[in-house]
């Protein structure tokens, strides 16, 4: 099958790793997998597993953009013979589907995130079939945008095994100091903000505990980032605090910390940080909301915690910091989740099966 993926760009994010993930995954399975999108540091990893990447800017919203790019595509479905053209975001859904107008090609879409209710967004239930991340955005697309149950199809995002090999003997030796890991874009809604609130809190009763804040701040939001070290710096908690910034390594990272703190303020549609610290074996803390709540058993896999509350997120992090049995069963039994439900090769099979329905 002859498979066209679209997405805005290919520089960082969840988003953009799992298309990685499944494309390279989907060429194991000997499927033949093009790529659009405006590109990004990701791309090299396309070009040295031999993926076609087409350097197009997909991202942009603009009514006359989206019909430049829908005839674009359109080329590109007829000279590579395109079977079905799969959309992850909503301006590339938008001309990927006028494509598929142009060409009579079957259209599929991902929904990753809790869409606003707008004509923008209503593109995302207007695939053929639409895959979903989790039961939280089936629920969204159902009641925001009246999509059909009938053509909705659950398909948890998956993390390479390989990649993230599990360390089963993280938890064994007793500690006094501890390094905890945040990761996520720098922004309001991902809560670091309620972290240094929480790490305070922790740092006056544990002491010994280092916060790693893993995440770019794109030029939007380097007010916030300036925002974020004044108050570490208002909080006295400088020493504890270390920015670490965009990172590649993050398997290294989770070897390293003691705990992943997951802090958004917002629903997250499914939360693929947590499935990568439970495939290396890495205890973990998280906002109880959306597709969070489909991948942790909060006291057996991990500790959830309400969004925004920095006293409970405190009380979490030193509830699993503070004892070594917990945290050791939390983390195994997390990892044995990731093995069940939520890894890459399951998410591509999972995919493929969608695609071909589809085209059936």
């Amino acid at each position: 099958m002859n498979i066209l993926q679209i997405v805005p760009a290919l520089e960082s994010g969840g988003v953009e790793t799992g298309t990685i993930d499944l494309a390279l995954s989907l060429k194991s399975l000997r499927q033949t997998v093009v790529i659009i999108s405006n590109g990004g540091r990701l791309t090299r990893e396309l070009d040295g597993n031999g993926v076609l990447h087409i350097k197009l800017p997909v991202h942009k919203k603009c009514p006359m953009a989206l019909i430049s790019h829908g005839v674009k595509i359109a080329r590109v479905i007829r000279e590579r013979q395109i079977d079905i053209v799969h959309a992850s975001s909503r301006a590339p859904a938008w001309a990927g589907l006028i494509a598929c107008k142009l060409t009579g090609t079957p259209f599929v879409t991902s929904c990753h995130g809790f869409y606003s209710r707008h004509i923008y967004s209503s593109v995302m239930g207007r695939g053929k079939l639409v895959m979903v991340i989790s039961k939280s955005i089936e629920n969204r697309m159902i009641g925001a945008f009246n999509v059909p149950k009938k053509k909705i199809r659950l398909v948890y995002r998956g993390v390479d095994l390989a990649k993230y090999p599990y360390l089963p003997d993280k938890y064994t030796e007793e500690k006094t100091s501890f390094k905890i890991m945040n990761i996520g874009r720098l922004t309001p809604i991902k809560g670091q903000y309620e972290f240094m609130e929480a790490m305070k809190l922790v740092t006056d009763k544990m002491g010994k505990v280092e916060a790693w804040i893993v995440g770019g701040a794109g030029k939007k939001k380097e007010a916030y980032l300036r925002m974020l070290k004044a108050r570490v710096k208002e909080l006295g908690i400088e020493k504890h605090v270390r920015f670490l910034g965009l990172r590649q390594d993050i398997y290294d990272l989770l070897k390293r910390a003691d705990c992943l703190v997951l802090s958004t303020n917002v629903p997250e549609g499914f939360g693929r940080t947590v499935i990568e610290a439970g495939a290396s074996g890495t205890a973990v803390c998280a906002s109880e909301s959306g597709g969070i709540k489909e991948i942790i058993t909060s006291g057996a896999s991990g500790i959830l915690f309400p969004p925004r509350d920095s006293q409970k997120m405190a009380e979490a992090i030193m509830k699993m910091l503070g004892d070594i049995k917990f945290r050791r069963k939390c983390a195994a039994n997390l990892r044995r989740v990731v093995e069940e439900k939520f890894t890459l090769e399951k998410m591509a099979r999972a995919t493929l099966a969608v695609y071909k329905e589809a085209v059936d």
